[in-house]
């Protein structure tokens, strides 16, 4: 538990962050575009999560 808070900072929450922003608008905008609505919706449910877990993850370590 002690290896995952040392890797878990800010830096890293801001990382995930940005990846599933990115994963969310512009994956999801260009899959939308190629007409792949499937992996579009998928992609956009991915950087969701990623947005929403990232910050949930690093508040459960911190107080752990």
């Amino acid at each position: 538990m002690t290896q995952f808070k040392s890797i878990i900072n800010l830096y890293f929450v801001f990382l995930v962050i940005a990846i599933g922003l990115f994963t969310f608008f512009v994956d999801g905008a260009e899959l939308k575009n190629k007409k792949l609505k499937k992996e579009a919706i998928i992609a956009k449910i991915i950087g969701a999560i990623y947005v929403i877990v990232g910050p949930a993850f690093y508040i459960l370590i911190k107080f752990m």
